[in-house]
């Protein structure tokens, strides 16, 4: 078993019986990575990196890599600006949570269907990862990272149950100053009127958030699966290879 203590929410994504251990780790940004957890990783030897983050959060916290590891960082950006959309959705419907939520879900809707070209270098980079470990994250390791794992975790037909049961272990991984240290708006004018009810709502994750993307692949793309094929350009030998890489075969 791998373990990170220095950097938030690191845990395999492997759940489930179908699935190997210690190829895929989910996290959150890799800023406070100390020099011990350095060589851990280094003698992991991933094939790559993969950073979600825009590149506004990844100037205030970019990740401490050695130049070993630097040289197998790849950023793939996913932006959704929801805390600015936090702000206007204020102006409409006042400090609201349940309006924070929605916005929220919005946010896991435009991740399926905005950032297609992301997933499409993702899935890219795993097949190409000859069954060395990839470690990939976001700034909370909860949202865009989340829904990375949901995909992969898909992929062998995992009940839904173990797959939100496991979406919802950031909450108790992590605080919600944590959560949303790097977040910020479009502009400072913004920041100025961010709220604690959007930070709360910003910093956890729930079982309204992820379904509302699985709802949203299933009334626009039929399935996960047409998803990947028609979407992401994946061939049925794809996916077939995916499992053979990161599954007990």
């Amino acid at each position: 078993m791998i373990s990170i203590g220095s950097v938030s929410n690191f845990r395999d994504v492997s759940i489930g019986s179908k699935m190997n251990k210690n190829l895929l780790f989910r996290c959150a940004k890799l800023s406070t990575l100390n020099e011990q957890d350095i060589r851990v990783l280094e003698n992991l030897n991933p094939h790559s990196i993969i950073d979600f983050r825009d590149p506004k959060e990844i100037e205030k916290a970019p990740d401490n890599l050695s130049p070993k590891l630097l040289k197998k960082y790849v950023n793939l950006p996913i932006s959704a600006s929801t805390l600015s959309r936090m702000v206007a959705q204020k102006e409409i419907d006042g400090d609201s949570v349940k309006s924070y939520e929605k916005v929220m879900e919005d946010s896991y809707r435009m991740y399926i269907n905005n950032h297609k070209e992301v997933w499409i270098k993702f899935f890219e980079i795993l097949l190409q990862s000859d069954k060395l470990p990839i470690i990939f994250h976001c700034s909370a390791g909860k949202d865009r990272t989340g829904i990375a794992s949901f995909m992969i975790q898909s992929i062998f037909k995992n009940p839904m149950d173990l797959i939100f049961e496991n979406y919802l272990i950031s909450n108790d991984l992590l605080t919600i100053k944590a959560a949303t240290a790097e977040q910020s708006t479009n502009s400072s004018n913004q920041d100025s009127l961010v709220t604690k009810n959007m930070l709360s709502t910003l910093g956890k994750v729930q079982h309204s958030y992820l379904n509302a993307a699985i709802d949203e692949i299933d009334k626009k793309y039929s399935s996960l699966e047409n998803y990947f094929i028609s979407q992401l350009g994946l061939k049925v030998n794809d996916i077939q290879k995916l499992e053979q890489i990161f599954g007990n075969n």
